[in-house]
């Protein structure tokens, strides 16, 4: 009875490596090329807060992790990266013209416009924004943390593209507040 429960294992085993994979869609990742990602935690995708961008009517949930299972569902926080208000880099993610596309006018907004951060205890930071880039997907340095309060958001560039990143760097204005209903 043993011999034949390995046996059976074994046929198992040789069976299941045997089938091949299917063929992934080819797919670009709008990760900076050689960044740092622990799998676990960039593909968790609960809901960490809340984007507005009222320049360029965006309104949407944050979750967490930038593996593109996450990315694919919307605005996608850094997993290690800061939080809204708290001293370093906050680092967002989007689509630009796939899935729900939320950073599709990233290109539009311009230094000074505003970008609220609301976390998951109802506090609401508020950046302004400061400058605009257009990087190489190498460019592994925009997640990099910062001793001031900072939030950077990025997505593939030009739209429809992803030869390069366009970036988004804002800096905190006022520190976090708890906003009522």
């Amino acid at each position: 009875m043993r011999r034949l429960a390995f046996a059976l294992v074994a046929l198992f085993a040789a069976v299941v490596t045997s089938i091949p994979a299917p063929a992934a869609a080819e797919r670009t990742s709008l990760l900076p090329e050689g960044a740092a990602v622990d799998s676990f935690t960039q593909s968790l995708g609960v809901h960490v807060g809340r984007l507005e961008v009222p320049a360029i009517g965006l309104d949407e949930v944050i979750r967490e992790g930038v593996d593109l299972s996450v990315i694919d569902k919307g605005v996608a926080h850094w997993s290690g990266t800061a939080g809204p208000g708290a001293p370093g880099n906050m680092v967002l993610a989007g689509h630009r013209t796939t899935h729900s596309a939320p950073f599709y006018d990233l290109d539009e907004l311009v230094e000074g416009d505003i970008v609220y951060v609301t976390g998951m205890d109802g506090r609401v930071a508020t950046y302004d924004i400061v400058e605009s880039m257009i990087v190489a997907p190498t460019a592994t340095w925009i997640v990099d943390q910062t001793d001031t309060p900072m939030v950077t958001l990025f997505a593939c560039h030009p739209k429809g593209s992803a030869t390069h990143r366009i970036v988004i760097r804002a800096e905190l204005r006022e520190q976090p507040v708890v906003q009522f209903p």
